[in-house]
This record gives structure tokens, C-alpha cells and sequence, in this order.
């Protein structure tokens, strides 16, 4: 698995891997104690349910882009924000289309490596 070694290439493994339908690729973006908050506002915590929530994206069978806005690096933490487009196909057929801003956290390992802490796919936006 690919591994980023900045904050922003986070953003153009997870376009790499969704395109790919690849979710273990997927979900080696994210720390153990991670969370993803999508637009419904049901957080997905940890490896397990973050894990579920990237398959039914995979699901899509999507096409992403994403362009990273910003990235604020302070030690180990780093505030990132992108603008994104996916589009794809439902489970029943029908076409899906999406875009947004995202924010996120993502924390330096130990190995020099960067992992999502923190997704808000649709940023802070209620819509």
C-alpha cells in the first residue's frame, strides 16, 4: 500500500483508491482512532466502521477528483481542506453525482507517514 508522505498526498491516494475500488487501500488512509462524518452526520469511529463506510463507497463504482484548497502543517497535525467531484452508479443502477469541500485532520505516524484522524467529506456544511 501506498503511504503519504505529506499531508496533501492523502487527498490523491483516496481519489487513486477509490477509482480503483480498492477499499483496503482505502482504509489504510486512516489512523486506528479515526472518524469520518459524512453528509447524514452518522460518524463512522475506528477501523471497523470506517472500513464499512468506504465499501459502500466502493460500491459506487465512482470516478474522483480532488484538488487539495489548503494544508496547514503545525508538528504532526495538519489541517486539510479540498474540493472534490464523484460520480458513479448505485447498486440499482441509477447514476449518483457528488461534490464538495472536505475537511479534515490528518497526524504524522511514527514511521513519517500521514493518516486521516478527522473526515468531514462535505466540510462543516449541513446541506
Amino acid at each position: 500500500m501506498k503511504r503519504a508522505t505529506s499531508p496533501e498526498q492523502l487527498h490523491q491516494l483516496f481519489a487513486d483508491a477509490l477509482n480503483a475500488t480498492d477499499v483496503d487501500a482505502l482504509a489504510a488512509l486512516y489512523a486506528p482512532d479515526a472518524c469520518v462524518v459524512p453528509r447524514n452526520g452518522v460518524s463512522a469511529s475506528g477501523a471497523k466502521a470506517i472500513r464499512e463506510l468506504l465499501t459502500g463507497y466502493c460500491a459506487l463504482n465512482a470516478t474522483m477528483q480532488i484538488k487539495t484548497r489548503h494544508s496547514i502543517v503545525n508538528g504532526d497535525t495538519a489541517l486539510l481542506m479540498s474540493d472534490w467531484t464523484m460520480t458513479g452508479t448505485k447498486p440499482d443502477g441509477s447514476p449518483v453525482s457528488s461534490s464538495g469541500t472536505s475537511v479534515e485532520i490528518a497526524r504524522r505516524t511514527s514511521d513519517g507517514s500521514w493518516l486521516y484522524v478527522i473526515d468531514l467529506p462535505h466540510g462543516i456544511g449541513t446541506s
